[in-house]
């Protein structure tokens, strides 16, 4: 009797438990938006190329690297895209996260999106176009609200991110579903120089601002990160110039365009102290992750003018494989890396997953070159391993109490 008591007892426990953490999981916008990112990453790939090779049937959109490109531009990044912006609210306007119902209907539209599109040939288009669009109309609609009712007019432009990728979807599907898939390529190529402004308009900022702050906090004595607004201001606009010309047709021009935008780039991070950064894994990250964007950049903008030198649906690798994941992987996995004493650390799941994604990127650039080895199959297993084990890493910002800012530690002197 006792025992069966004590059973029914645990039990309880866990039921409780279990109740506490799916409440939780709904408290704040990272949890469900970046977990989102993770499973995407690591379930497109391993679903193609990886498990069409031993058996598991094609996702039914054709032709399926038109799928590919769809699901790491408005599945993976819009996920991710989605967990920064409402993290990042609260700094802003100062009011309490988005959570809850709101949460849960944005993240339904997320996931029905991702599963209409790996069943298309059975979805008709329009349920196709009303779920992916929705997410982003939604996304946008938030932002949007609680950025105007503060005030916070300074902040608008991120509201380019889902309305621009909102639009980019509905032309994306409409050209794809109406036979015209390479226009859909050509496209997608569009909204990546596009997604490379946020990443580098955001880590030009933050990530000077956390490695000014590791040095404080650690009494190096380094000069602090440095970098002018006028420099940022002249990346913006040629990777501006560079999305209007990629839309126009004018490729020679936009990758000329592209490569100056890595000039100054390179140019900025040269005050950014990387060296002594690569002692920190969480710092390490960013900066060896934002260090792709001046190199696909130039990788993509030299494949574009002379095609015969390497292949340039190799080069976009650099920018998708190595800065966007590896800056997701950077940003994200600081929510899992807080210490009792406020301070950051990250955890080793964090290292390996970051460090096996970056490796993948090496592969996934040197498979033109080598084009009887199975290195693209190689990079995909690099690639699914290495968020296997983030996700692993990164389960203490499911589990653990809240912490709030969520992406920052304790503050320590003045540059942060």
């Amino acid at each position: 009797m006792r025992g069966r008591l004590v059973r029914r007892l645990k039990s309880v426990t866990t039921m409780v438990g279990r109740s506490e953490f799916f409440l939780n999981f709904w408290e704040a916008p990272h949890r469900p938006l970046f977990s989102a990112a993770i499973c995407c990453a690591l379930l497109s790939i391993a679903w193609w190329p990886l498990g069409v090779r031993i058996g598991l049937p094609y996702p039914k959109f054709e032709p399926v690297v038109v799928w590919h490109i769809h699901e790491l531009i408005f599945g993976f990044s819009s996920a991710a895209i989605g967990g920064y912006l409402l993290t990042a609210l609260p700094a802003w306007t100062g009011k309490p996260p988005v959570r809850g119902a709101i949460l849960k209907v944005l993240l339904t539209f997320w996931v029905s999106a991702r599963l209409a599109m790996g069943l298309a040939s059975h979805v008709p288009n329009a349920a196709l176009l009303f779920l992916n669009t929705g997410y982003f109309l939604l996304l946008a609609g938030i932002v949007g609200h609680q950025l105007l009712s503060k005030g916070v007019f300074n902040k608008l432009w991120f509201l380019l991110a889902p309305i621009g990728l909102g639009f980019g979807e509905a032309l994306f599907l409409r050209t794809t579903l109406t036979g015209s898939p390479w226009f859909s390529i050509e496209l997608g190529h569009s909204l990546l120089i596009g997604l490379v402004l946020l990443m580098a308009s955001v880590g030009m900022r933050a990530i000077p601002a956390f490695t000014n702050n590791w040095h404080a906090q650690n009494d190096r004595g380094n000069p602090a990160c440095t970098g002018s607004e006028k420099n940022r201001a002249i990346v913006q606009a040629l990777l501006a110039i560079a999305v209007i010309l990629s839309l126009s047709g004018q490729n020679d021009l936009a990758h000329l365009t592209m490569i100056a935008a890595a000039v100054v780039l390179f140019w900025i991070m040269r005050r950014w102290q990387s060296l002594s950064a690569l002692s920190n894994p969480l710092l390490a990250a960013q900066h060896l992750a934002f260090l792709w964007l001046p190199v696909g950049s130039t990788a993509v903008g030299i494949a574009g003018l002379f095609p015969a030198i390497y292949p340039t649906t190799g080069a976009w690798h650099a920018i998708t494989i190595g800065g966007m994941s590896g800056l997701v992987m950077a940003i994200s996995g600081r929510a899992a890396a807080h210490t009792p004493d406020g301070d950051m650390q990250a955890n080793s799941g964090f290292t390996i997953g970051f460090s096996l994604v970056w490796f993948a990127t090496w592969v996934r650039l040197a498979a033109p070159a080598f084009p009887g080895a199975p290195l693209v199959t190689l990079a995909s297993v690099l690639w699914c391993s290495g968020w296997i084990a983030f996700a692993v890493g990164y389960l203490p910002a499911l589990t653990s109490p809240l912490r709030r800012p969520v992406l920052s530690g304790r503050r320590h002197g003045a540059n942060t």
